[in-house]
């Protein structure tokens, strides 16, 4: 299967996803017109969810140009998991929207929130199967990966999942602890911790 073509659709799906997300920002209705300071003043957790769903998607997009640099070839197999990643980002805007919208209106947040982190969860974990999935046995790694770095990737991308899905609980204590948790989460990805171990190894 062609690697490129893959990327090239992976990467249309990221800038949609990501796009969308501007849809999420709560809308002044005709009657708050008449104060519209004050109503994008209590709009701000609908921007403050925009910004980390923001960020999430571009670090995400970042990250798979990042996995799939490392990889030699692809298969039928990786194609559909990368599929379902992508399935999983874009719905990402939907969840984003419910979250902003509850914060705004102080209503449904704590649900809302762990709507939100389930989201995330679900994600972190295709993230983890398709890693394992190209990476065990080096069945599609590229042959100057090293190998003691391939142990290492596999540990980070199952963390994840367990912190994204700890999110959840993070979710039930305070909903904009768990804004602020995504957000964090989404800072640490940005360092991109496998490339930068790799670059160590080889230098």
């Amino acid at each position: 299967m062609n690697q490129g073509r893959l990327e090239t659709f992976s990467d249309g799906v990221f800038a949609i996803a990501i796009t969308l997300l501007v849809l999420t920002i709560a809308q002044p209705q005709p009657r708050d017109y008449a104060n519209l300071a004050r109503h994008l003043g209590k709009g701000w957790p609908s921007l403050a969810a925009y910004v980390v769903s923001f960020i999430v998607i571009g670090i995400m997009w970042m990250n798979h140009h990042t996995v799939f640099s490392h990889l030699a070839r692809i298969d039928r197999g990786l194609f559909y998991l990368n599929l379902l990643l992508l399935m999983t980002i874009v719905f990402i805007p939907y969840p984003t929207g419910v979250f902003g919208e509850a914060l705004r209106r102080g209503q449904g947040a704590k649900t809302a929130a762990v709507f939100y982190s389930v989201v995330m969860a679900t994600n972190a974990l295709v993230w983890g199967s398709l890693w394992l999935y190209a990476s065990v046995g080096r069945r599609l790694l590229n042959s100057d990966f090293p190998e003691s770095e391939r142990s290492m990737a596999t540990i980070l991308f199952l963390v994840g999942v367990f912190v994204y899905t700890a999110s959840i609980g993070v979710a039930l204590i305070n909903p904009y602890l768990c804004l602020g948790f995504h957000g964090a989460l989404a800072l640490y990805y940005a360092l991109d911790p496998i490339s930068r171990r790799v670059r160590r190894e080889g230098s």
